[in-house]
């Protein structure tokens, strides 16, 4: 996992974004925004091992719970990570939305 400082450090996308979660969600709260980055990747890596354990029908409700709470949070500032991962520049989204 990369720290926020390394995603800072990136500059462009990776900044904007450390610039935004730190500021936006965490009131400029460096502390608790690095904080709440590590929590979150290992919310979902953890999650990743447990659903190898899982019936598939329940690996697949988990997963969804955990994609709502991301597109929820994404979608109250108006983004979609599909979109910022598959843009119109991808030829999976031209297949989709042509």
């Amino acid at each position: 996992m990369r720290s926020l400082d390394e995603l800072a450090a990136e500059g462009g996308e990776g900044l904007e974004f450390v610039t935004e979660f730190v500021n936006n969600p965490h009131s400029g709260n460096v502390r608790v925004a690095k904080d709440h980055w590590t929590r979150t990747v290992q919310h979902i890596a953890d999650h990743a091992q447990e659903m190898e354990s899982l019936e598939p029908e329940q690996a697949e409700r988990r997963a969804e719970n955990i994609a709502r709470m991301l597109a929820h949070s994404l979608a109250r500032v108006h983004k979609c990570w599909a979109c910022g991962v598959y843009g119109p520049s991808t030829s999976w989204w031209r297949s989709r939305h042509d």
